[in-house]
């Protein structure tokens, strides 16, 4: 997702918006249509398609998508991320997707490719009319000046401008270890390598109207993880929790900063029945709060926790922590490698707490070209 490549334009490609199908068996309907503005920073060179099927679900159609689209930075600007909007109608949430390719470093000119794999459903009678049965289209571009193109619809720039931040963090962080030659700091950031050492990602969902999981369900405080220089602190909270499932969680924080914050992403730090302590994503909520104010972060929905393989995780404890902060004037906290370090000794949860899409590519740039690719790589970069 996050490589680059070269490969021939097509000729006349910035006269004209491109249209890109690939057509279904009975060739009576377009597969897909790849549309951009003619305005937009990034259009579309060519796609491929992988084995994508449909398939029929009750009154309504799966369609199981898998291609890869090849783009080009046509802008004047480094483009440093974006995401798609990929969506087969407008009726309902299960026939719209999103991919965001983070981290992106690609100059003006440059070629990259984006895959896409989805499954969308759709109902039967839609597929009668002329269009593609799937649209894709530019939600929102970021740019290494931090500014950005797009609608912005998924409120995508802001994820988009954590990313790019994670991203920056990390570069320096790992171009101060090659600087001082600290390489054992270097492997055991890049290549961890053994498996049972490898931080679990967990799999979190939102879910507005669950069913019973017949599980008996009990409060419980929700304790706090604190990096010493968020501008909003995590007091503490409480939810009621029913074997995977976290409902009505509520979270008080302090703005301790003499800024307005607009929005807060909170993680969750969730410890199993073995006492084995996961990060387990995060939940962004609008929160306005003024200048050392405290308010309270809450849920409504019910959060599931499940292991890698699906199955329910069952939750023993729980906690929380400032993933990231927007203020008012659109600027973005994440914590400084200083902060991960210093809020817990547990190694793995340390990793797990710092680990971004940067530091996975920088990993595999490390595998594959040893030290002296990782420091020609950071060079370019910095």
């Amino acid at each position: 997702m996050r490589s680059r490549s070269n490969a021939l334009l097509l000729a006349g490609l910035l006269a004209s918006v491109p249209l890109l199908r690939a057509q279904t068996r009975n060739e009576t309907q377009p597969w897909i249509d790849v549309e951009f503005p003619r305005d937009s920073p990034v259009l579309a060179v060519s796609t491929s398609f992988g084995p994508s099927a449909i398939r029929p679900r009750g009154a309504m159609m799966a369609l199981d998508l898998h291609a890869s689209l090849l783009l080009r930075n046509t802008g004047a600007k480094t483009l440093s991320g974006l995401t798609l909007r990929v969506e087969a109608q407008d009726l309902t949430p299960s026939g719209k997707a999103s991919v965001t390719v983070p981290s992106l470093v690609v100059q003006p000119g440059e070629v990259f490719p984006v895959r896409i794999d989805a499954e969308l459903v759709r109902p039967f009678g839609v597929s009668r009319s002329e269009n593609a049965l799937v649209q894709v289209s530019l939600d929102c571009a970021l740019f290494g000046d931090l500014t950005a193109y797009g609608p912005d619809k998924l409120n995508s720039r802001r994820a988009l401008m954590v990313y790019e931040l994670e991203a920056r963090r990390d570069r320096r962080y790992m171009a101060s270890l090659l600087a001082r030659q600290d390489w054992a700091q270097v492997r055991e950031e890049l290549d961890f390598g053994l498996q049972d050492l490898d931080p679990q990602q967990l799999g979190l969902e939102l879910l507005h109207d669950p069913r019973v999981n017949g599980w008996h369900e009990q409060p419980v405080n929700v304790a706090a993880v604190a990096f010493r220089n968020a501008p909003v602190q995590p007091v503490g909270g409480a939810a009621r929790v029913s074997g995977n499932e976290v409902r009505a969680p509520a979270i008080q924080v302090k703005n301790t900063s003499q800024k307005t914050v607009q929005s807060i992403d909170m993680g969750w730090i969730v410890r199993d029945e073995r006492g084995r302590e996961f990060v387990a994503g995060s939940m962004p909520a609008t929160l306005h709060l003024a200048p050392v104010q405290t308010g309270m972060m809450t849920e409504q929905g019910t959060l599931r926790f499940s292991h890698p393989t699906g199955q329910p995780m069952l939750i023993g404890a729980l906690m929380a922590f400032v993933h990231d902060v927007e203020f008012a004037d659109g600027k973005l906290w994440i914590p400084s490698r200083a902060d991960i370090v210093e809020a817990t000794s547990d190694p793995l949860l340390r990793r797990a707490l710092a680990t971004s899409p940067e530091q996975q590519r920088l990993a595999e740039i490390y595998r594959r070209k040893g030290i002296a690719g990782l420091q020609e790589e950071l060079k370019k970069l910095n």
